[in-house]
């Protein structure tokens, strides 16, 4: 068989193309799955083409229908041409993909049974477009892992004395960075510094903002928590000086690696007597408190012109009956789309949709015990110069599944 343009005129072409299309979109709504792996084996099926051959669909088409594809046909998709494989890799495509995707786990730390952990145990660090930023439990070596594509990047050591670690996508540079704050024994204060997978062979230092004006005498540094929210990590800090006590929000903005310091709301303050949430609440920095039965929430409007929410949103707790050991303790993970994501300490994850109240359980394993740190996963394709085989997370993999 010769050449689909050799063997057509260009009338019957656009024609018989036009059907098709029809047809398929038809058949999407209908069998989404089904027909977009015959689209794939369709392509596959043409004689090779040179890549500057005038494409079937225009762009925005071949990514639409790409986009519903299932993980493993959209592997396969890649292998098409050139073009499908910089749409696929394409950060605005992953983003289309994974939010036509369901959830295929949820990862979260995990306490072992038994006195201790087994020398091959990994950390979940934090989790950002289907990556996930792991810890050795043995060697205390860092890495990011893939676990679709079965690749992995082990990362040089940071500083010592970390508080946070992040991991996200900055749209300003199109690559993604690692960002750790840190405690810098050398200065007595706090250290920040970056890392980009793929491109950096070191870890980059970032000036971080003087918070105190003490220069000798008592300094203690009482909390520190690092939370990723839009385009920005923020950094609530608690520190004690002989003059009193400074608490501050530091941003930094990852499209520019500056920071901004804002004060707590009125107010609002972080001891120890209160437990003060910072949550990612959709796409902004969320201080969360438990009042009686409500959840109270600050957000952080406009970190860059230092403003807070005029009023705090209560919201009224899902009823949790009491445990054995008396009132259940749920902590908040994070906000999303009208959904509040809990952990019901030693028991189960759930979301609470604010809306409607309605309370829905999130799959876990039975293996593991639960902790404080939750990512939603789903799979993706990226990734970045150096990557290597999985073979030393392979065990890790069993509890993940792809279509």
């Amino acid at each position: 068989m010769g050449n689909l343009a050799t063997r057509l005129s260009v009338s019957p072409i656009k024609e018989r193309l036009r059907n098709w299309t029809s047809s398929i979109m038809w058949t999407l709504v209908a069998n989404k799955a089904r027909a977009l792996r015959c689209f794939v084996v369709y392509r596959f099926s043409q004689n090779k083409q040179s890549e500057e051959s005038t494409p079937i669909f225009p762009p925005e088409v071949v990514m639409e229908i790409l986009s519903w594809l299932p993980f493993k046909s959209l592997m396969k998709a890649q292998l098409v041409s050139k073009q499908w494989r910089a749409l696929i890799h394409d950060h605005y495509f992953i983003q289309k993909h994974m939010g036509q995707s369901s959830v295929v786990w949820h990862w979260y730390n995990v306490v072992w049974p038994g006195p201790s952990a087994p020398i091959d145990s990994f950390s979940y660090i934090h989790g950002c477009d289907g990556l996930l930023l792991l810890r050795s439990n043995c060697s205390f070596k860092y890495c990011v892992w893939n676990p679709a594509t079965r690749r992995v990047l082990e990362l040089p050591d940071p500083h010592s004395g970390n508080y946070g670690f992040v991991l996200c996508y900055v749209r300003a540079t199109g690559n993604y960075r690692i960002v750790a704050i840190y405690n810098d024994q050398e200065s007595g204060r706090e250290g920040c510094e970056v890392f980009t997978p793929g491109h950096s062979k070191e870890w980059r230092r970032i000036t971080f903002p003087r918070i105190t004006t003490a220069n000798n005498g008592y300094r203690f540094t009482d909390r520190v928590s690092v939370v990723s929210a839009g385009e920005a990590v923020h950094c609530v800090i608690v520190i004690e000086v002989a003059e009193g006590r400074f608490e501050r929000v530091v941003s930094l903005d990852m499209g520019t690696e500056t920071f901004t310091v804002n004060y707590l709301p009125e107010g609002l303050t972080c001891n120890r007597r209160t437990t003060l949430w910072n949550l990612d609440w959709d796409g902004k920095l969320a201080l969360v408190k438990t009042v009686g039965q409500n959840l109270e929430v600050m957000e952080l409007e406009d970190y860059k012109k230092h403003r807070w929410c005029a009023n705090k949103k209560v919201i009224p707790l899902p009823a949790m009956e009491k445990g054995n050991g008396g009132k259940r303790k749920i902590f908040p993970f994070y906000a999303k789309q009208g959904d509040i994501w809990f952990w019901l300490k030693g028991e189960k994850i759930f979301t609470y949709t604010i809306k409607t109240g309605q309370v829905c359980e999130v799959k876990q394993t039975q293996t593991y015990s639960l902790s404080n740190k939750l990512y939603p996963y789903k799979p993706s394709l990226v990734t970045f110069e150096g990557m290597v085989p999985d073979t030393m997370l392979e065990k890790l993999r069993t509890h993940l599944s792809f279509d």
